[in-house]
């Protein structure tokens, strides 16, 4: 019997490319109040709404509640409160049909949780954001059946990198860490924690905003994870892998 219970896994830039969806979606957002009538040079805008969303993170539903307000208050430009209202409401709209009409799983993600869900292993999503927004994701990408636990830290009260999160979701299975496999694309808020709950870290290149080329140089040694992959089908060979370690550990 393998060793492994559990697979987890981070859900943005993990399952699917969030990072180049939300960046599409913001564009989009920019783009149509330009389209409708506000006045400004379209790369001064996109860099404007780039900074934003570094200084208030990528959860924020303010982003363009807050370029407007730049706007007006250190671009000195004067837009009226009802245009104000008009900009962020046809801004919204079209941030959000742009993510509904694109939102897509990568390639693997699907045979991957199939191929779990023939076997004895559970499976997790462990996820840091607003409850809503992340089952919205979820219920898009078509996943929900596939998955046997969601944890939203916002829903918990416990944020990555805080280990608790993750020792919250082996408790809920009653597995230990080293049954466990946990998949992120985050050095620090998922091969850290994983780590530090003795489960077995997989670092996945997906080309995100958190990618990263491992060196010693960049990341402690204590922070490296214990697998690197690019795509999750090699996740298998891991858990045979694992398996092989386990039974060698038992003769």
């Amino acid at each position: 019997m393998c060793p492994i219970k559990l697979v987890g896994f981070d859900l943005d830039d993990c399952l699917f490319d969030s990072t180049m969806l939300s960046q599409r979606a913001r564009i989009e957002g920019i783009d149509t109040m330009i389209n409708i009538g506000l006045k400004i040079n379209r790369q001064k805008a996109l860099i404007l709404i780039d900074e934003i969303v570094k200084e208030y993170g990528s959860n924020s539903s303010k982003h363009y509640n807050y370029f407007i307000r730049r706007l007006n208050e250190l671009e000195k430009f004067s837009i009226s409160f009802i245009d104000q209202v008009r900009y962020i409401a046809a801004a919204v709209m079209a941030y959000h049909a742009q993510k509904i009409k694109h939102i897509k799983l990568y390639d693997d993600v699907i045979s991957c949780l199939e191929k779990l869900k023939e076997t004895s292993i559970k499976t997790a999503i462990i996820t840091d954001g607003i409850p809503i927004k992340q089952y919205e994701k979820i219920l898009r990408l078509d996943i929900d059946e596939l998955i046997d636990l969601v944890v939203i830290s916002d829903e918990i009260g416990i944020r990555k990198p805080n280990p608790k999160l993750f020792s919250y979701c082996l408790n809920k299975f009653n597995v230990k860490g080293h049954e466990t496999v946990y998949v992120g694309d985050n050095i620090y808020k998922d091969i850290v924690p994983a780590k530090l709950n003795d489960i077995h870290s997989v670092y996945i290149h997906r080309g995100g905003k958190h990618d990263t080329n491992i060196t010693g140089e960049q990341i402690p040694k204590e922070f490296k994870p214990d697998y690197e992959i690019s795509k999750l089908d090699e996740l298998f060979d891991i858990m045979i892998d694992l398996n092989k370690k386990f039974y060698i550990g038992k003769v």
